[in-house]
């Protein structure tokens, strides 16, 4: 019976460490879904080409990683339920080899919480870009040229909308909703954010970053383009918040705008009038420049 304690204190103490990572990753998921939600839902947008297939690559990487990791652990359980079983029947613990553990352990718990930090702005990103480019379909039914994730300098333009009334700059910025708002305003207010005097005013919070870097990336492609065509362009920043109801309080310098109104926002602005050969001058740089930078993939 002691013999038998010992094997299962021994995969106890191998398993504890799979638990814990596990837990961790359960207690930030359940947080998370407490706290904040996407702003537009994920099952409500149309599907991108090949979405299907890229679920599919996406579970299959999941089954691989997860196949080899099984395979690693199948082959060394034994030795190590061994290894651990040996020190407690001989009565000696092994300090050195619990403490190398337990500093793993702890270096994995705070990559685990890095990666998932990381993955939730990502997933909030994706999910703001996919409902705009979704949107932005609509643009291209009205004749404009419309390009996405454009590479820059160091930096990259979400999408690019072209047509005969200018050269549009679009940033989408993703911000979760959080539930604490809508139940501090009892109802949808907590979903609105407005401009005012320079800010973005959310329900708890206020940003000036995201106006800012709309301007400098809508200036670059100005100079960009201005440069590529040997014509003057002015390329004109849009900020886009899918999601969020968004009003003003105060002129903004440029649109700032909820996804569902570029379809009708977009095609309003007099930005500059632009000739057939002078868009397709621009249409062709942009694709140059898309194409450059996804065959060298640097």
């Amino acid at each position: 019976m002691t013999d038998f304690n010992n094997s299962m204190l021994s995969v106890a103490i191998i398993l504890s460490s799979m638990f814990a990572t596990v837990g961790i990753m359960y207690g930030l998921l359940k947080y998370r879904d407490a706290t904040v939600k996407l702003p537009v839902d994920r099952e409500q947008l149309a599907r991108i080409p090949a979405y299907g297939l890229q679920q599919q690559i996406q579970d299959l990487q999941m089954d691989l990683i997860g196949s080899m990791l099984m395979g690693a652990m199948i082959v060394s359980l034994p030795f190590a339920v061994s290894s651990i079983k040996a020190h407690i029947t001989v009565g000696q613990f092994p300090w050195i080899s619990v403490i190398t553990g337990l500093m793993g352990l702890a270096y994995c718990s705070f990559k685990t919480w890095k990666n998932f930090s990381k993955l939730t702005k990502l997933r909030l990103g994706h999910t703001a870009e996919i409902a705009t480019a979704n949107e932005l379909i609509g643009l291209q039914a009205l004749g404009y040229q419309v390009f996405h994730d454009v590479q820059a300098d160091g930096f990259n333009i979400d999408h690019l909308v072209i047509g005969k009334n200018g050269v549009f700059a679009i940033e989408t910025k993703g911000r979760h909703k959080r539930n604490k708002d809508l139940r501090q305003t009892n109802g949808s207010k907590g979903y609105q954010v407005f401009y005012k005097d320079g800010r973005l005013n959310f329900p708890s919070w206020t940003e000036t970053k995201p106006i800012e870097q709309a301007e400098r990336q809508a200036k670059w492609v100005s100079q960009w383009l201005t440069k590529a065509t040997g014509t003057p362009v002015t390329s004109t920043p849009v900020l886009v918040f899918p999601g969020w109801y968004v009003t003003s309080q105060s002129k903004p310098p440029f649109p700032i705008l909820n996804h569902k109104q570029l379809v009708g926002t977009i095609p309003t602005l007099r930005n500059q009038a632009l000739s057939q050969q002078q868009v397709d001058a621009i249409v062709y740089q942009v694709a140059q420049q898309c194409m450059s930078k996804s065959e060298t993939g640097k």
